[in-house]
């Protein structure tokens, strides 16, 4: 099936089982590769520019005892898998090649498209203090370099939401948070050096952090009273210097806010959100490496406010992604895209068929398109839509 219009055409190319866990990364080219991780295998399927999907290959299988954790893909199919049994946990390359292990539980991964790679875990004690560390591998790099701590060991319950995100070149943010303080906590790294101390970002956030990375490292979270406050909404904070600036106020007065963010190769960034204050649209506020942030478009109508897509690079190439209501009960995932920075969104393109609930998860632009992953209530879509 085949949907144009005068901005953009947009290409299924395959539908596939419902899975625990997807990622995609995207070459320049337009080639893809997804990766699918359950709780016993890892399987990966690739597509050229411009061809359909391949069969899958089961790359990595948890033996006896193990769980699968998490798998990320970079370019080239160059990813990993976290495997845990027990206390025990272990990172492979898809090609089954054993990389690294630590006596932890896991806590979160990233790969960059680059095959740079992030893993968090929980460091426990015998005296029931845990703290959280990582361990990178460079992007040119076959194994994992030594544990490097996050933050200080503590005794609470080990409950933390944890986003860690990383760049090309190894640029790398861990974000984290507890349900039994919700204070916002965040470590850097910058290419080639240590993390650096852990800072906290505030004291109480309404919803989990999201870690990104490009040119610079960011971190975005919601605050959020009752009565609301015309300080609550999203906040972002971008590194300056090593660490992250002040919280910048993407939506005054907006409370919890559903939202995804992309930070170009420059360091400038694109956010993307919507809350139940500002309307039922999809709202786009932008800023140039180093410059202010600022509203710059609406997107879609009758939003449902679930979880959106985005990314944009340093020529003003954009693409977004929402959850599109269709009548009264069903919902259908709809994209648009920009061609360049000064010129305006095409019309939107709805994206398979309508489903109790559709809900986009990874978007990448490649050279002439960008490739879009999405759920609905029954399966996994990969669609390709074209820039004109």
């Amino acid at each position: 099936m085949r949907l144009a219009c005068c901005a953009c055409v947009v290409l299924p190319l395959v539908l596939a089982a419902s899975a625990d866990a997807q990622q995609l990364a995207v070459e320049r080219t337009g080639r893809a590769f997804v990766v699918d991780a359950s709780t016993s295998s890892v399987r990966v399927r690739s597509a050229a520019a411009d061809g359909p999907l391949g069969p899958w290959r089961t790359v990595v299988r948890a033996a006896e005892g193990e769980r699968v954790m998490d798998a990320g893909v970079g370019a080239g199919g160059r990813g990993i898998a976290v495997v845990q049994r027990g206390r025990t946990l272990r990172v492979v390359t898809l090609a089954g090649r054993a990389v690294a292990s630590a006596d932890a539980d896991f806590a979160a991964s990233a790969v960059a498209p680059s095959g740079a790679a992030i893993v968090v875990w929980f460091r426990h004690r015998e005296d029931r203090r845990w703290r959280l560390e990582a361990s990178i591998r460079d992007a040119r790099a076959r194994r994992f370099g030594a544990p490097q701590p996050l933050s200080p060991f503590v005794r609470r319950a080990c409950c933390t939401t944890v986003s860690a995100a990383i760049g090309q070149r190894g640029r790398a943010v861990v974000a984290w948070t507890s349900t039994s303080r919700p204070a916002v906590w965040a470590a850097l790294r910058t290419p080639g050096r240590a993390f650096g101390r852990a800072q906290r970002l505030t004291a109480s956030a309404a919803d989990a952090p999201k870690a990104v990375v490009g040119g610079v490292a960011a971190v975005l979270y919601s605050t959020q009273h009752v009565p609301l406050r015309p300080s609550d909404g999203l906040q972002l904070r971008r590194a300056t210097g090593g660490r992250l600036g002040p919280a910048e106020h993407v939506n005054p007065g907006g409370g919890v806010t559903v939202a995804d963010a992309a930070v170009t190769a420059a360091g400038g960034i694109a956010v993307a959100w919507i809350d139940r204050v500002h309307g039922d649209r999809v709202h786009l506020s932008e800023a140039r490496p180093a410059g202010p942030l600022g509203a710059t478009a609406e997107l879609g109508s009758d939003v449902s406010p679930r979880a959106l897509a985005i990314d944009a690079d340093d020529d003003g190439r954009a693409v977004v992604a929402w959850s599109q209501r269709v009548g009264a009960a069903r919902e259908q995932v709809t994209a648009t895209t920009r061609a360049a920075g000064t010129a305006a969104f095409g019309p939107a393109a709805n994206l398979g068929h309508a489903s109790i609930a559709a809900e986009p998860r990874q978007v990448q632009l490649a050279s002439g398109g960008a490739v879009l992953v999405w759920n609905t209530a029954r399966r996994t879509a990969l669609a390709l839509a074209r820039l004109p």
